[in-house]
């Protein structure tokens, strides 16, 4: 063991990975970045960093891999940390935070002038009682509701603004003779993530993010009358005879990713999906060459009875934090925590900015403007609750507990039950127990 982390550590190093405990190993004026994006994400965000390198004259030198989790942990535990890690989980950001000399944002940005740019919420995905750890770069929203434009508007059907307009939404539609929702949970090992986010909707919607905070925190119970609540409105829409395609037993069978391809069939098979911005990348090809004629995206409702009064927003990202404090690596975090990086990303697509404030005439289609004023008019955003959950919950008994009480395995109290009884104890990788 002792050989295999010398080995790692010098490994690292000739990557030109940095010392965690301060200044990295590169030449002087480079920085090293280790993220999670490859191929075409890669190229992307390289070319994001042109402005910059050309401005400061310090080289950006970027590892890119799939396997960021594992490489970054071990990076860490061998003393050769990149001088910046971009992270798709808030979660494994703190712990690595925890184990390094990594300095809260306050201590080297405008920790205030960056709150008032971003998406109102966005930096409490990273804090902690010592500070912001993690700095959004790259955003995802979740709380879409995506339709067929032309067939939408020929049926004479309105976009709903509330919840009490969506349910009325779906009447009209069953009375019509159609299905309102396009609904599929099927992901392989994963399968169980489409319904965690539905609920996570719901805690959002009902109870608002102060309550959303203390459920992901552990500090109520799972099996809360808060979240028991949030789980039942999920069932108001799959539970509901006719609302959604295949029935309550399709919604397991049906991949995530083929789901919303019934909405565009010549008479739709079903007119409504919620599903994060990265869906569109699923849509048949023949409706994603003209993704502005044949797709609508808007906000899903909130406005419920007795909710939260407020329109929040459930969203993802990658955030940055700076492991080793050198100029260069603050050079960069800076630039990167602007309204203004990010552009050719975005013009080449798939890029959505967390900072209200960027530029959207650079998105390349109307969809995806649409999309971005989702998260702009957003009150208040809050990162996707099982990403921080600890792993045992967040992807496990969660995931599971909800397939089981969707396939009749299980019902309602069971299910929550169960995850609140496996949740790990306080130094058992999870967060504070719940009080009582």
């Amino acid at each position: 063991m002792i050989l295999t982390l010398l080995a790692t550590a010098c490994l690292g190093g000739s990557e030109g990975g940095g010392s965690a405990e301060g200044g990295g190993e590169g030449a002087p004026g480079s920085v090293t970045v280790l993220a999670a994006f490859v191929d075409d994400e890669e190229d992307r965000f390289v070319e994001s960093l042109a402005a910059f390198e050309e401005e400061s004259g310090v080289t950006v030198e970027y590892e890119g891999s799939p396997d960021f989790d594992t490489i970054i942990t071990t990076r860490v535990q061998g003393n050769a940390a990149p001088d910046i890690a971009i992270f798709p989980q808030p979660g494994l950001l703190l712990d690595v935070a925890e184990t390094t000399d990594a300095l809260p944002i306050g201590d080297y940005l405008d920790e205030a002038a960056l709150e008032e740019s971003l998406i109102p919420g966005f930096l409490d995905a990273a804090r902690t009682d010592e500070g912001v750890f993690g700095m959004p770069m790259k955003m995802s929203i979740k709380s879409v509701l995506w339709y067929p434009v032309p067939e939408f508007e020929e049926a004479g059907y309105t976009i709903p603004e509330t919840e009490a307009d969506l349910r009325a939404l779906e009447e009209q539609i069953r009375s019509d003779g159609g299905t309102p929702w396009c609904l599929g949970m099927e992901s392989a090992d994963s399968t169980g993530w489409v319904g965690t986010d539905w609920v996570e909707e719901y805690m959002l919607r009902l109870h608002g993010p102060d309550v959303y905070d203390q459920w992901v925190n552990h500090e109520i119970p799972f099996n809360a009358p808060e979240v028991t609540a949030a789980w039942e409105k999920f069932g108001e829409i799959f539970q509901t005879e006719g609302n959604v395609v295949g029935g309550t037993q399709g919604v397991l069978s049906i991949p995530f990713g083929e789901s919303p391809n019934a909405m565009f069939e010549k008479e739709p098979g079903c007119w409504l999906h919620r599903q994060a911005n990265f869906i569109s990348g699923f849509f048949p090809d023949k409706v994603q060459e003209d993704l502005d004629g044949n797709v609508g995206a808007a906000y899903f409702p909130s406005g419920i009875e007795g909710g939260f009064d407020g329109d929040p927003v459930l969203g993802a990202g990658d955030l940055a934090m700076m492991i080793n404090d050198t100029e260069a690596a603050r050079q960069l975090m800076e630039f990167m925590g602007t309204a203004e990086f990010g552009g050719p990303w975005a013009e080449a697509g798939g890029y959505l900015s967390a900072h209200r404030e960027f530029d959207a005439s650079l998105y390349p289609d109307e969809l995806t403007r649409q999309l971005f004023s989702i998260a702009q008019e957003a009150d208040v955003l809050r990162f996707d609750g099982s990403d921080q959950m600890p792993g045992a919950v967040g992807t496990g008994s969660f995931w599971t507990g909800i397939v089981d009480w969707i396939s009749g395995e299980a019902d309602l109290e069971q299910a929550l039950t169960t995850i609140e009884e496996g949740w790990p104890a306080s130094g058992e990788g999870g967060q504070s127990e719940a009080t009582e």
